[in-house]
């Protein structure tokens, strides 16, 4: 039996959640990226060429703890079966939720920063299946190749996740201007329910499995009995 272990509502959370986080990113730390390393790498160069070597530092940081993040995410990920999914988005829901204390709306330092990277890279490591769930850039490359395809399936699936992403980014502008700071708790809130999803999807899947096993090997012993 195929065992899809990120339901659909749980993988739309996933892309809010990466949504949510950007806008408040870029709301309020706008040298340090925290979802994309990509604009990192790029500020990176910049610095390195007009050998602002300080400059460079935070930068390189950033990057490190998203990928020792992802990297110790994947390693556990791999060791946890069905309950990949649920294991990754607890993690990244702690790691948000160390940053959400110390998140000054002025402006986020460093320290908070990290620890929001950390939560992107742990998240990235969900699904074994996903070379990075909130990516957004070849999503939209994927669900334009599918459309040209006639794959309709595989392009609502992608226009789903950007609209998802959306939705997340608008939440949490809104939140942003209403609570400050404890807008990352949403990011939690958001994490949690995920995890709860997945976790229910693995455990009925268990369960699933188990009545299956038991009729197949009652379906046996009536044949044998024959």
């Amino acid at each position: 039996m195929a065992f899809k272990p990120i339901p659909i509502q749980a993988f739309a959370l996933l892309f809010v959640v990466a949504g949510a986080t950007d806008a408040l990113i870029y709301r309020h730390s706008r040298d340090l990226l925290a979802v994309y390393m990509t604009g990192n790498t790029s500020h990176v160069g910049q610095h390195l060429a007009t050998q602002d070597w300080l400059g460079a530092l935070p930068l390189l940081a950033v990057i490190a703890t998203f990928f020792g993040a992802t990297v110790a995410a994947a390693w556990i990920g791999n060791r946890v079966g069905p309950w990949r999914a649920t294991c990754v988005m607890l993690i990244t829901a702690g790691l948000i939720g160390v940053a959400a204390p110390i998140a000054i709306n002025d402006g986020y330092s460093l320290a908070t920063v990290l620890w929001i990277a950390a939560g992107m890279g742990a998240l990235n490591q969900v699904s074994a299946k996903e070379s990075g769930v909130t990516f957004l850039t070849g999503t939209l490359v994927r669900t334009g190749r599918a459309l040209a395809a006639g794959d309709w399936l595989a392009g609502r699936d992608g226009l789903m996740r950007w609209v998802a992403l959306v939705v997340g980014a608008a939440i949490a502008t809104l939140l942003d201007e209403w609570i400050a700071e404890r807008s990352l708790l949403f990011i939690v809130a958001a994490l949690l329910l995920g995890a709860a999803l997945t976790a229910w999807n693995a455990l009925a899947h268990r369960q699933t499995a188990r009545l299956h096993a038991i009729a197949t090997a009652s379906a046996a012993d009536s044949h044998a009995g024959c």
